[in-house]
């Protein structure tokens, strides 16, 4: 019915009392402006964000989490509503409240249970075995860190058969609320019938020594194990950039000088800009513009080993680093006494050049100790895990 003369205009809609929203993290945002966009005052949004601080590290909070909000009664429309509740997914084993009460925002954590039994998987090589193993349910990024750990002792594609057995064991927790996250691969396994291969991953968060970590020249020894503790570091190409030799170790005329002198290294000619890589692991000894090398850097490995990389457009290392073997270390460039873009590569073996070709940048790490009772601790745990579980 018709409005009559007993129903009083209002000048204004009335506002709800409370109002219930969501927001999301974004990536690289912070938790106190996004309440602000989601229209929390800046004094309600920066209190939140410091209760929250204080249980978790604000940068941890995943990009993509999502905060229930809810904004009461505000007493005119001039400021913004006052923060009541706030919901979010902190950690994925910890939930954090927040509640206004008569003394202010209080907050309530919520742990939630994990249970961090790794995921292991087995199955038939079949005709293919990245397709088996992702029929199988091994995520994309786990069927890849396999292959690689496996290919540093033996083909994949000469020596694996569709008879062979794969096995494999990757990080994995469940909460109690059903989510699931799925972490590194810590075991990869082949069942060759008269060759089982066994390899486990093993790290500086195991029972190395600092000194075994962190020793002057040292090869550290995180890395893929086999069951005994013993793990072979191969190079990951025959030249430390993907190119052509142009000029060899021995005496040579040079090319800008004309003259004949000893060249203590490989030329390696290659596209202006293309990675160049360590050929194992080692320290940062050097780099900086030196001379005719140019932008030049110097790895010592010990065992009296060292090599350097020169000619470089640009460095990507600094002095006092430690590199591992296929790290990019710089890029192919045209720098000092040079005609053309190349990298130029020398290595020294107790201070005298040698020819690189000559080296085997192939090395092998024992565990012992400690290093080796914590290891085949962790493979005896490993292999306790039942397929499917």
């Amino acid at each position: 019915m018709a409005a009559n003369d007993l129903v009083a205009p209002l000048t204004e809609a009335p506002e709800r009392p409370t109002v219930t929203l969501s927001a999301t993290l974004g990536e690289g945002d912070r938790l106190d402006r996004v309440l602000m966009r989601a229209g929390v005052g800046r004094a309600d949004a920066n209190a939140a964000a410091t209760m929250v601080a204080q249980a978790v590290p604000l940068d941890s909070i995943a990009a993509g989490t999502r905060i229930a909000l809810t904004l009461g009664r505000r007493p005119d429309r001039t400021v913004a509503r006052p923060l009541e509740a706030l919901d979010l997914r902190a950690r994925f084993d910890l939930g954090l409240a927040l509640m206004r009460t008569a003394g202010g925002l209080a907050m309530h954590r919520k742990p939630i249970a994990i249970d961090a039994t790794p995921l292991r998987i087995q199955g038939l090589v079949g005709s293919s075995l990245y397709r088996s193993m992702r029929a199988a349910g091994v995520p994309a990024k786990a069927v890849e860190s396999y292959i690689k750990a496996l290919a540093t002792r033996l083909s994949i594609g000469r020596d694996v058969r569709a008879a062979d057995s794969f096995d494999l064991i990757i990080e994995r927790q469940r909460a109690a609320t059903g989510e699931t996250q799925i972490g590194e691969l810590l075991f990869a396994g082949i069942d060759q019938g008269r060759r089982k291969v066994q390899l486990v991953r093993f790290g500086p968060d195991g029972a190395e020594s600092e000194r075994e970590r962190d020793g002057a020249g040292a090869s550290r020894t995180d890395g893929w194990f086999d069951a005994n503790g013993q793990t072979e570091r191969r190079a990951v190409s025959g030249l430390p950039v993907s190119g052509r030799i142009t000029s060899s170790f021995g005496l040579r005329v040079h090319p800008l000088l004309r003259f004949t002198r000893m060249h203590k290294g490989l030329d390696i000619g290659a596209p202006y800009g293309t990675p160049i890589h360590a050929m194992t692991d080692g320290v940062v000894a050097f780099a900086g513009r030196t001379g005719g090398y140019g932008n030049f850097v110097k790895l010592t490995h010990g065992g009296g080993m060292a090599s350097g990389y020169g000619h470089m457009s640009r460095i990507a290392v600094s002095s006092g680093t430690r590199v591992r073997q296929g790290q990019v270390i710089g890029y192919v460039g045209s720098t000092g006494l040079s005609t053309g873009p190349h990298l130029h590569w020398e290595v020294w073996k107790n201070g005298t050049a040698i020819n690189p070709r000559a080296v085997s940048f192939a090395g092998v790490a024992q565990l012992s100790g400690a290093s080796l009772r914590a290891f085949k601790a962790k493979v005896a745990t490993l292999l306790a895990v039942r397929p499917g579980g």
